[in-house]
């Protein structure tokens, strides 16, 4: 069975220990990778997965520019087994310029993490900004959720939404890390709404995913590993135990992801 992963983060190598390393400590959880492409690479296709939706999110405005050039170079050099998103912070000087470029250079979407990056997702540069994004139709990988701050609460995610109502969003973590059964009721059935399964499946049980899972219809979610948070073969093993059919298993492990990528264009 073919298999993408929709939620990988990648560094250079010479910061990617520490990238990572800073992540585990933000979340008080022990990395199980590195974030190396390479690692990214043989991890994965051992354990099956075969393309990887690969970003990294710009931490300050500054950096929004250099953090592209990399994930440009990167998708382009693995142009058969990565889609790259780029990254963005609604402080940056020049939102649409550099929208433009990056999908100009081929990169499908964009990544953002408000607990990262210190902004409110429905704060007004931050909906310019997925104004910006909806009008050159490149869709968000957006954390969401976080019961320790308040900056990617689901709810605003929503109101974002009601007030662009032609952006597409991943929002990661199936809509709300930590705040799962919060997230669902109020993202589940937007049109613009889609989920992947990262850094879930070790905090809630099968049965408690599958159900959240089925709030957002199985054709709205999409499989992510988070590494380096994750080692591939193990979150691929615990997505395999969810009860699931194996329709609806081949739906988030590929089909579904298949479908969205048509679109990316």
């Amino acid at each position: 069975m073919t298999i993408i992963d929709v939620h990988a983060h990648i560094y250079p190598d010479a910061i990617a220990q520490r990238a990572a390393d800073s992540i585990g400590l933000f979340y008080e959880i022990p990395m199980h990778e590195s974030g190396t492409v390479h690692e990214l690479l043989v991890n994965g296709r051992a354990a099956g997965i075969s393309r990887f939706v690969v970003h990294s999110a710009a931490v300050t405005p500054g950096r929004v520019r250099s953090v592209n050039d990399y994930l440009i170079g990167v998708a382009q050099e693995h142009a058969d087994e990565f889609i790259g998103f780029g990254t963005m912070h609604p402080d940056y000087e020049d939102v649409p310029g550099e929208l433009d470029r990056i999908k100009a250079a081929g990169l499908k979407g964009v990544k953002l993490h408000p607990d990262f990056q210190h902004f409110c997702l429905d704060d007004e540069k931050a909906v310019a900004m997925f104004q910006a994004m909806a009008e050159r139709n490149l869709p968000g990988i957006i954390h969401t959720g976080d019961q320790r701050y308040p900056y990617s609460e689901p709810a605003r995610m929503a109101r974002v939404l009601d007030q662009v109502p032609d952006l597409r969003v991943i929002c990661a973590h199936l809509g709300g890390w930590s705040v799962w059964n919060e997230a669902w009721r109020v993202l589940a059935g937007r049109p613009g709404v889609w989920v992947d399964t990262s850094s879930s499946l070790y905090a809630i049980t099968p049965e408690e995913a599958a159900e959240v899972i089925r709030h957002y219809g199985v054709d709205r979610v999409f499989f992510g590993t988070d590494y380096p948070m994750w080692k591939p073969e193990e979150e691929l093993r615990k997505f395999l135990a969810l009860p699931l059919t194996q329709e609806e298993q081949e739906k988030i492990l590929h089909l579904n992801f298949e479908a969205f990528e048509k679109t990316l264009r």
